[in-house]
């Protein structure tokens, strides 16, 4: 586990310290192993490995959204097949919810590695042009622009078919409310996946250009006369 310099490395409890401990912590010191912590951390926020469980929570909802298609499909059916709507109901809260639920906890995992880079950043300024990680972006960026238009192009047929049938142009032999349900689910699962991805790269790229290359603040006021 990554320390923050309020944790392990807290440079203001190690002055208070100092008579305790020796001279404390060396600030040069602190700044060499901020260097090499922030970076640490940056890789850690755009891993193969969070990018492999953002895909199996993706991969779980789509199941879950597979078993609400078949749901309403088999209560479309009717008969027996209420039964099995019903089982298929139950397996798709199995599914659905501990993904969200994985979805909420690898938000905040991100969220948890922005705060340690922002609590490491506040000690100085930092020039350090490793954190922009590009490989790691690059890694994260396509794969998800996949996923979002491939989620646009499920998305979309499935809004078109609504459509019409709401107007009465859809073919009664091809309409299936399972089927749209199932596309509509599926679609968007996908899309979501994809723009999670896609903002976890983009807001880095943009935070570590802030970061290496602050805008100067502008203060008011001139020479007094």
């Amino acid at each position: 586990m990554v320390a923050s310099p309020d944790q392990d490395q807290d440079p203001d409890r190690d002055q208070d310290q100092g008579q305790d401990h020796g001279h404390g912590q060396d600030r040069d010191a602190l700044l060499a192993d901020r260097t090499e912590i922030m970076a640490e951390l940056a890789r850690r926020g755009l891993s193969v490995g969070r990018l492999a469980v953002l895909w199996l929570l993706g991969a779980v909802g789509v199941a879950g959204w597979a078993a609400v298609g078949l749901a309403v499909r088999s209560v479309e059916t009717g008969g027996l097949g209420v039964l099995t709507g019903l089982v298929s109901l139950v397996l798709a809260l199995v599914l659905l919810v501990p993904a969200a639920i994985g979805a909420g906890k690898w938000l905040n995992g991100g969220r948890d590695v922005r705060q340690r880079l922002e609590a490491w950043a506040a000690l100085g300024r930092v020039t350090d042009s490793g954190l922009r990680v590009h490989a790691r972006c690059v890694g994260w960026l396509l794969p998800s622009v996949a996923l979002c238009l491939l989620g646009l192009a499920t998305v979309l047929p499935a809004c078109v078919a609504i459509m019409d049938a709401t107007d009465g142009s859809a073919d009664a032999e091809s309409f299936t409310l399972g089927g749209v349900t199932y596309s509509l689910g599926l679609g968007a699962t996908v899309l979501l996946t994809g723009l999670l991805g896609l903002f976890q790269t983009v807001d880095h790229q943009l935070w570590a250009e802030r970061l290496l290359h602050p805008v100067p603040v502008r203060r008011g006021g001139g020479a007094h006369r």
